[in-house]
């Protein structure tokens, strides 16, 4: 439940259990539910999830940025996993052929030498 914002619960309740809440009702019990959550939410401060990685290119978390695909330009990147350092930011036309990931990717390990151990991304079709 920690991990649940307003919205998330409002959601909840209004489709599994068919009842609908006010926002004040929502706020009420969630307040109840989960005092030190709603305290470090309305802090601005999230806990974060702790994550452990081996050392530097051992996982890099890769991710593109589509908000600007009406102007056509689309922006990936990487980031290392342990040093949380810009592995790469590219821009290009498309994030719908796989060929332009794969070839920024290429040229990263050529560029360093080595293959990082762990590649992550989103659940995204781009970065197939």
């Amino acid at each position: 439940m920690a991990e649940c914002g307003y919205k998330t619960i409002w959601k909840l309740v209004n489709t599994i259990t068919n009842v609908k809440v006010t926002q004040e009702i929502k706020r009420c019990v969630l307040k109840v539910f989960d005092p030190e959550g709603v305290a470090l939410r309305s802090a601005h401060r999230m806990r974060r999830i702790v994550y452990t990685n081996k050392g530097p290119n051992f996982t890099i978390h890769i991710d593109g940025y589509v908000t600007l695909t009406t102007f056509g330009i689309v922006i990936h990147g990487a980031v290392d996993g342990f040093s949380r350092c810009m592995l790469w930011l590219e821009a290009c036309y498309s994030n719908n052929d796989h060929r332009i990931i794969a070839g920024i990717f290429v040229n990263f390990v050529k560029r360093i030498g080595r293959v990082p151990r762990l590649v992550r991304d989103d659940a995204g079709t781009e970065n197939v």
